[in-house]
C-alpha cells in the first residue's frame, strides 16, 4: 500500500476550497435575486459537493459533514423536491461562514473546529 503525505496537498486544498467559498457566496447572491435560478442552484450543489469531497479526502471530516448537509439541501432543490426560499439565506450564509472559519483554522493550526453543534443546528433549520 502506498502512503500519501496529504500535507503536501494542503496549500492546493486551501486555495481551491477558498475559491469554492467565493463562488458559493456569488451564487447564493444570484439565487437570492432570483429564487428559480437553476444555474445558481446547481452551482451551489456542485460546489458544496466538491468541498465535501475535498474535506473527506484531506481528513477533515467535520468540515466535510457541514458541506454534506448543504450539498443535500441543494440536491433536493435541484431535483425539484424542495423550493428555495430566501428565508433560509441566512442559514446558508452562516454555513458558509462556518466553512470559512474552519478553513482558516485548518490553515493556521492544521486542525478543524468541532462543528458538531453547528451541523445539527443548521441541519434542523434547513429541513
Amino acid at each position: 500500500m502506498v502512503h500519501i503525505d496529504l500535507a503536501t496537498y494542503k496549500s492546493l486544498y486551501l486555495k481551491t476550497a477558498r475559491e469554492h467559498v467565493d463562488n458559493l457566496k456569488k451564487n447564493l447572491e444570484l439565487l437570492n435575486t432570483d429564487q428559480s435560478d437553476k444555474k445558481a442552484i446547481f452551482e451551489l450543489f456542485r460546489l458544496f459537493h466538491s468541498l465535501k469531497s475535498q474535506n473527506f479526502f484531506m481528513g477533515f471530516e467535520k468540515t466535510a459533514h457541514l458541506c454534506k448537509i448543504f450539498e443535500e439541501f441543494f440536491r433536493q432543490i435541484n431535483e425539484g423536491k424542495k423550493m428555495y426560499k430566501t428565508e433560509v439565506s441566512n442559514v446558508v450564509s452562516t454555513g458558509i461562514e462556518k466553512l470559512e472559519n474552519s478553513l482558516n483554522l485548518i490553515d493556521k493550526n492544521n486542525s478543524e473546529p468541532d462543528l458538531s453543534p453547528d451541523i445539527i443546528n443548521l441541519a434542523t433549520k434547513i429541513e
